[in-house]
């Protein structure tokens, strides 16, 4: 019986790994119980695993000095071999796969940890540069390689992470300016965005939207500021995005585009009208566009919602 049900749940997790189907669409036919040991488990654990992980990086601070150089890489390093392993098996075991999210990201830091703590207790004279590209390169292989197999979300997010992190590393490897590498990403970043909207990997796309427009305006941001006509740039980019969350309908990356035009808005503010006499009416046509501005999202967030997209 035991066998019979355990076979059960591995092909209903396959099934609902083949279909994409998340787990609220699972909780519409098969309703979960939701009275408070349904949600007080999960806390409960999880408050004393971070408890268990605060009080094992608490031990480690204090014995970090007597440690050998090896005894530290292969402590921290180790550790995060050993989520690994862990996260890999929970995959596998249909009772413990909602605990392979949080302990593949443990992986991921410990395991940088881990080859920082390497490269510094053995110096190289290897760039900063060179060993931020072995790193998150190295790293981007494993979680894409794991990706290709397991097909998990959490583990395309990582690989994306550490990708992001080789793209920045080299760029600063090949001398380019900081606001010009930001701006970039960002570019990159929107379009994989709306690649990974037609795919079956979408439920990433929230985070990743507001991360990509993040780095997108923050790179745009310094790249134009204090350059006059130029800078009208900023609302054009910050109405783009506006415009690409209507068509895509993501609220989480409308909120970051108006964020982001309220800022550009204060910018101008602060840098043309300052100073002036026309300050006060300044102030109150920023206030104006403010509340046009919020009123529009409003709007815009009702129909996301409606068509009940995040």
């Amino acid at each position: 019986m035991t066998n019979n049900r355990t076979e059960a749940l591995r092909r209903i997790a396959e099934l609902a790994r083949e279909h994409q189907l998340s787990r609220k669409e699972i909780n519409e036919v098969l309703p979960l119980d939701t009275s408070a040991a349904s949600w007080v488990r999960p806390l409960l654990a999880t408050l004393g695993g971070l408890f268990v992980l605060a009080g094992l990086l608490a031990g480690l601070h204090l014995i970090w000095d007597d440690l050998m150089p090896l005894a530290r890489v292969v402590i921290v390093f180790g550790t995060g071999l050993c989520a690994l392993v862990m996260a890999v098996a929970a995959c596998i075991q249909i009772r413990f796969e909602r605990a392979a999210a949080p302990l593949f990201l443990l992986a991921g830091i410990f395991q940088t940890s881990g080859l920082v703590v390497l490269f510094q207790e053995y110096e190289t004279a290897l760039p900063d540069e060179v060993v931020a590209m072995l790193i998150s390169g190295a790293l981007m292989i494993q979680f894409g390689a794991l990706f290709a197999w397991l097909k998990r979300v959490d583990l395309l997010f990582l690989t994306l992470v550490f990708g992001s992190g080789l793209y920045m590393a080299t760029c600063a490897q090949l001398d380019f300016d900081g606001e010009w590498i930001v701006f970039t990403l960002g570019l990159f970043g929107l379009l994989l965005s709306w690649g990974l909207e037609r795919t079956a990997w979408r439920n990433l796309c929230p985070l990743a939207w507001v991360a990509y427009a993040l780095c997108f305006g923050g790179g745009l941001f310094a790249l134009v500021e204090s350059h006059a006509v130029v800078d009208l740039l900023l609302i054009a980019a910050a109405a783009g995005l506006i415009q690409i969350s209507v068509v895509v309908e993501r609220r989480s990356l409308l909120g970051v585009s108006v964020l982001m035009l309220l800022v550009y808005l204060g910018y101008y503010t602060g840098e043309y009208f300052a100073d002036t006499l026309g300050w006060p009416i300044a102030l109150i046509l920023f206030g104006a566009a403010l509340l046009a501005a919020s009123g529009y999202a409003i709007k815009l967030g009702q129909r996301m919602r409606k068509s009940g997209d995040p």
